[in-house]
């Protein structure tokens, strides 16, 4: 199999951060963003929605979506589970991660309305600053469920690492490093989990 991804692009690294973890041996391919690669004809048809990440099956066949991507290597190498070993264990994983995911959607949201950095990657996007402030309490909720959920645990669904820190930490690298955003002081949790996370080998390898 082999791996289509672009590290500059905001989903690639859930599944990167992924297939690290669980040490899954995978080709990987660099597409060019900049050089609109995603965008040639050879690519698209690969995936015709034209992003990153996408899985060149065994078969020939090709699996796009970072979420679905995950789910599937999860179910060819389930050792040792990212999702949970037991019904109640996955359904806490999936809520956890059903929560980053918003997150990662509502917070990409503002900071495209809010960060003059935004418009250094979209050169003439039509920031709407009251879009950022109405969305601001959406995700101060968000981020106190996961502030909750995550507790003394060692990350964000329990002792073990899951789909769901890499969901929350390939977002949360990104905005930290590329728009100076940081995790409210008052999600302590949540903070000192960013910094143990970032420390693993599946992060620096």
């Amino acid at each position: 199999m082999r791996l289509f991804l672009a590290n500059m692009a905001p989903y690639p690294p859930r599944v990167t951060l992924y297939v690290n973890e669980k040490r899954i041996t995978l080709d990987r391919q660099e597409v060019d963003l900049h050089g609109m690669e995603h965008r040639s004809p050879s690519f698209l048809a690969k995936n015709p929605a034209g992003k990153v990440p996408v899985l060149e099956l065994d078969n020939g066949g090709y699996l796009p979506e970072s979420g679905a991507i995950i789910e599937y290597l999860e179910e060819l190498y389930p050792a040792p589970s990212m999702i949970g070993r037991t019904a109640e264990e996955r359904a806490q994983v999936r809520a956890t991660n059903g929560i980053a995911g918003e997150v990662f959607t509502i917070l990409s949201q503002i900071l495209m309305h809010t960060s003059p950095v935004a418009l250094q990657i979209h050169p003439g996007f039509i920031q709407l600053p009251d879009v950022g402030i109405a969305l601001q309490p959406m995700l101060d909720q968000l981020l106190d469920q996961l502030e909750q959920r995550i507790g003394d645990d060692e990350f964000l669904a329990g002792a073990t690492p899951t789909i769901a820190d890499c969901t929350l930490f390939a977002l949360m690298e990104a905005v930290y490093t590329g728009f100076g955003y940081e995790l409210p002081e008052r999600c302590g949790h949540l903070r000192a989990w960013y910094e143990r996370f970032r420390s693993r080998p599946s992060v620096t390898m």
